[in-house]
């Protein structure tokens, strides 16, 4: 009878207990029906809500009563698709899972995924001048409305308007060379077309003696692959229209510069130990210019000073003798083969010449070279620019894919003095090792997928530009062989392919070990 007593006691201060926290034990119940069919019916939802071409952002479905996680590549997204460009056009598979209660499955679906790059983003450029284009010149900017029309996820759209911008000429042979020329497109702000840096400074390169169309872009696509590089530029192939007259085929690219959203250093007017960033450019012997100021000149190679800005009224001639004197140092470092660590990027100016040395850039020495330096910091080469007479594409020069080019007391000095030095050259034949194997892979590979993209673009652009069985400057008598575009860009691989073994076995060998590049 205790033991009775006891128990009910036990059970009343429990069920006392409950009720004053105010627990509620009541179990869910778990959801055991099978949700087979309506997964699949969810999933014909979102199969058909993917768009077959893929260039930007896009919404995917989402469900109440369902979880559903979708999965590209390492990414994970929720409610939106997050467009990043691949390095060049590839079929890829999108896959999702759907959950509810105890019912999961696993679907796919495939997209062809496009690079910013695609001709297959059907990219049109249309300016409005006020007055005819063969009045706009290379000083003086002509106000121009422009309208950028282009696909998303195969839906034209239209990218950017405004009359806030302005267009002169630019570039130097290219100019001169046909009614197709390049230009400088300018916007009143900071702008930034299709998915590019915001900057009011664009390229219109027209490519008229690269009949492949695409010499510039497939090195900016090296490079970008390259770590020792600062900066690659931004590439797009676009169709251009001025005053509604259909002009062909054209690179639009970043302008080289320093700029806060682009390539960055710090470089202040009112400081002598600050960034400077400058070209090598032989074209000041063409002109009247007095060094000292903007200028500078280094055993006989010129230099232009583009930051600091010589025009800001804290800008002194100090600044040209500081920078002169710091690759006067440079040169002197490398002559005496020791402490030239201590005041340049080794790694970067081997990259930089690997790309030059490869390509056989004509201008490696002469122009276009830019080169920076941040405040106590070493000396570096970059950004790469102007590269459509590279790949076999100057007859004025050995253009052939044999034989060295570039470190030449003639061409480029720096390369010259650098390559002297045994230590350095057994880094570059480290170097160019790796850059066979690792980079010119994924660019061969690119090559004929981008060419493909841009198929019909070329095709429109040389009914144009009736060019193919033209002799352009400077052209070798392979190049005017070739009268299709893809026999244009067979040609530029074939040469990628045979300068990468030429080099790869004359890099190897006990001549190159010496320093001995032949004449």
């Amino acid at each position: 009878m205790k033991k009775l007593y006891l128990f009910m006691l036990l059970i009343l201060l429990l069920i006392f207990v409950v009720s004053c926290t105010n627990i509620d034990i009541t179990l869910t119940p778990i959801d055991t029906i099978d949700y087979t069919e309506e997964i699949k019916a969810l999933a014909k939802i979102i199969d058909e809500s993917v768009p077959e071409v893929v260039n930007s952002n896009f919404s995917l479905p989402v469900e109440n009563h369902y979880d559903i996680t979708y999965t590209f590549g390492d990414s994970i997204f929720t409610n939106e698709f997050i467009y990043e460009s691949p390095f060049f056009d590839r079929d890829a598979t999108l896959e999702y899972k759907i959950k509810r209660g105890v019912t999961e499955l696993t679907f796919t679906t495939e997209f062809r995924h496009l690079s910013l790059e695609s001709g297959y983003n059907n990219t049109k450029i249309y300016l409005t001048l006020p007055v005819p284009l063969g009045q706009v010149g290379k000083e003086d900017y002509v106000q121009t409305n422009v309208r950028v029309e282009t696909k998303k996820n195969s839906v034209g759209v239209i990218e950017h308007e405004t009359a806030a911008a302005q267009l002169r000429g630019r570039g130097n042979s290219t100019w001169f060379l046909s009614d197709k020329k390049p230009y400088r497109l300018r916007f009143d702000e900071n702008t930034s077309i299709l998915g590019m840096p915001e900057a009011k400074n664009y390229v219109l390169l027209a490519e008229f003696a690269d009949k492949s169309l695409m010499r510039n872009v497939i090195t900016q696509k090296m490079v970008s692959l390259m770590d020792d590089l600062p900066y690659s530029l931004e590439t797009r192939f676009v169709e251009l229209y001025v005053n509604d007259d259909y002009r062909g085929v054209y690179v639009l690219t970043e302008h080289v510069e320093v700029h806060k959203n682009k390539f960055m250093i710090e470089s202040i007017p009112g400081e002598i130990n600050t960034g400077y960033f400058f070209e090598m450019d032989q074209r000041f012997y063409d002109h009247d210019i007095i060094p000292g100021w903007d200028w500078f000149v280094v055993r006989g190679v010129p230099y232009e000073i583009k930051d600091p800005d010589s025009d800001d009224l804290n800008f002194t001639s100090g600044h040209a003798t500081y920078i002169k004197a710091y690759v006067e140092m440079v040169e002197n470092m490398l002559i005496a083969k020791s402490n030239y660590q201590s005041y340049i990027n080794l790694d970067n100016w081997i990259a930089h010449f690997i790309v030059h040395e490869f390509v056989k850039n004509v201008d490696v020495g002469w122009s276009s070279v830019f080169m920076y330096k941040e405040k106590d910091g070493p000396l570096q080469y970059g950004p790469l620019w102007d590269f459509d007479l590279a790949y076999g594409n100057a007859d004025y020069i050995d253009y052939g894919p044999e034989g060295f080019y570039g470190m030449r007391q003639h061409k480029n000095r720096m390369f010259k003095l650098m390559m002297d030095i045994l230590e350095v050259r057994l880094l570059y034949r480290e170097r160019y090792n790796d850059f066979y194997l690792d980079v010119l892979p994924q660019v061969l590979e690119m090559i004929p997928v981008l060419a493909e993209s841009i198929s019909n673009m070329a095709h429109r652009n040389f009914l144009k530009w009736d060019i193919m069985n033209r002799y352009i400057w400077p052209n070798p008598w392979e190049v005017l062989a070739e009268t299709t575009h893809q026999g244009q860009v067979q040609y530029v691989m074939s040469f990628m392919n045979q300068r990468a073994e030429w080099m790869l076995n004359e890099i190897n060998n006990q001549a190159f070990y010496y320093g001995q590049f032949g004449d």
